[in-house]
């Protein structure tokens, strides 16, 4: 088997979603379900509803960018909700999900354009960079303080609801429930 760019952002992403979807059944089935949207873990952070929307545009950019497609604009509204929230996640997994190796694996030295936040010249970097410097650490970072926030707002979820989502596959036949 040859590792490619696609195993390392398509399928890390994929896995990235299912862990998100994961955390937010638990958030769903939590008294913290109501409230969520805004929590945070400290002040000056930002809430829960933002790491879900802004997972969810760089998975969408991550999918287009990787195949040389433009990314479509995901506002920043209608997330007030778990439902709502769950609804993004999914639309972006169909994003996903139709990305194919071959639509991926050949482009890793392609340009892609970068923007770095407010007042920063956007940056042009190829593919694999922008998956394995940009894109992909950032959506473990969001991934990360989603579950975080969630720990925080009392909802019952552990390592195995993170981590899962990445190991299961590999260790299923070998492991019981």
């Amino acid at each position: 088997m040859v590792y490619s760019l696609y195993d390392a952002s398509i399928e890390q992403a994929k896995n990235i979603l299912d862990a998100f979807l994961s955390i937010l059944a638990k958030v769903e089935a939590s008294p913290a379900a109501a409230t969520i949207a805004t929590a945070k873990i400290h002040e000056s952070m930002l809430p829960f509803i933002f790491q879900v929307h802004f997972a969810s545009v760089l998975l969408h950019k991550l999918s287009a960018r990787l195949q040389g497609q433009p990314p479509r604009d995901l506002e920043y509204k209608n997330l007030d909700t778990v439902e709502q929230m769950r609804a993004r996640l999914v639309e972006v997994k169909a994003d996903v999900d139709a990305v194919t190796r071959e639509a991926v694996n050949g482009r890793e030295t392609e340009i892609v354009p970068l923007g770095l936040g407010p007042n920063i010249p956007e940056v042009k970097i190829e593919g694999w960079q922008y998956a394995h410097g940009y894109a992909i650490p950032n959506l473990f970072f969001h991934l990360t303080t989603a579950y975080d926030i969630a720990r925080k707002e009392g909802v019952e979820i552990g390592k195995k609801d993170f981590i899962t989502s990445f190991i299961g596959k590999y260790v299923a036949d070998q492991v019981k429930q």
